[in-house]
């Protein structure tokens, strides 16, 4: 064997000494946010400064926008209540539950969709009306009643596949926070964690954020005040599976195209919708936030347009529309 020169014994030691760094050097990450979210040198994954990891690069990004102020939903960890978590509709005990666990907390909210959707309506109708009529008792708040007003749960009918006639396979359930007025002109950002311990996939979650206005209405009950749906931000929670996971966006109200009777609408109140269906199964939710991250500019107003030398031409008379709007042109 030949002997090795200087130059190239120098080489193999260095190349020696950098390999056994790397083998023993634990794995690095890169604090890549104001907040301390981190990336993973050789993962990628993106972990919350509490160790929640986010589903998507973007999330992680709109979670580093400072907010403006505090949650605007009451209660999104689900961790005060008597009955059912405060600040959001009744669970039925069914396919919606007040559980143990979560990321933030000792409570976290399941929806659980392996129940015969008929079984569930039945169900979900007796659990609104004694909640509704529970309300009118105590002047507002059900949960300050001394006992809960809502009906015993019946034994859940045992289901087999393909499952089509559950609530996974048809409706879906949906989970629904309090109203929350609009500021105007805001940019919001929604957040919220996520998980499912149901085998298989796809198993998409899903939350609405829709934007609501008051109209009145003649009814059934003469004329009321009916809040109708105006404007809707949804969200996919993909990936999800057996992981907590946060999932973020950001969305713009005040940009909303939405018109009645051909006139811009504006939404004056929005609610969380959280929504889990296929696949058959138990889904987590916990940490909730809608939070004003920015405001948008002020819309500016178009100036006069610009005077020609000819002669002006005589104003015509306002045309009557058939919504009772004059518009004056041809």
């Amino acid at each position: 064997m030949k002997a090795l020169r200087p130059c190239t014994m120098v080489l193999l030691l260095t190349c020696l000494a950098v390999g056994t760094l790397c083998a023993a050097a634990p794995e690095q990450g890169k604090t890549i946010e104001k907040k301390g979210a981190v990336i993973g040198a050789t993962t990628g994954v993106i972990r919350a400064s509490d160790g929640v990891i986010y589903a998507t690069e973007d999330g992680a990004r709109a979670m580093q926008m400072a907010p403006l102020g505090g949650n605007l939903l009451e209660n999104g960890s689900f961790e005060r209540g008597r009955y059912w978590p405060a600040g959001w509709q009744a669970t039925d005990g069914l396919t919606t539950f007040w559980a143990p666990g979560g990321t933030h907390g000792k409570r976290c909210l399941r929806i659980f969709t392996d129940v015969l959707d008929s079984q569930w309506k039945s169900h979900w109708d007796e659990v609104r009306r004694a909640v509704a009529l529970g309300e009118r008792q105590a002047g507002g708040d059900a949960q300050a009643l001394p006992q809960d007003p809502r009906p015993p749960v019946p034994e859940r009918i045992p289901t087999s596949p393909p499952y089509y006639d559950t609530v996974a396979g048809l409706h879906g359930v949906h989970y629904r926070s309090q109203f929350v007025p609009i500021e105007p002109r805001a940019i919001y950002r929604f957040s919220i964690d996520a998980r499912t311990d149901t085998a298989g996939k796809p198993h998409e979650p899903r939350v609405f954020i829709k934007g609501f206005f008051d109209q009145k209405m003649k009814t059934a009950r003469g004329v009321q005040i009916v809040r109708r749906n105006a404007y809707r931000a949804p969200m996919i929670l993909d990936p999800c599976d057996e992981t907590w996971r946060r999932y973020a966006r950001t969305f713009h109200p005040w940009r909303s195209k939405s018109t009645l009777a051909e006139k811009p609408l504006k939404p004056e109140y929005l609610q969380v919708q959280i929504y889990a269906y296929w696949r058959p199964g138990s889904y987590y939710f916990d940490n909730v936030r809608l939070e004003i991250v920015g405001m948008e500019e002020e819309e500016k107003q178009p100036g006069p347009a610009p005077q020609k030398d000819a002669e002006p031409a005589q104003p015509k008379e306002p045309l009557p529309t058939s919504d009772g709007y004059p518009v004056i042109g041809d």
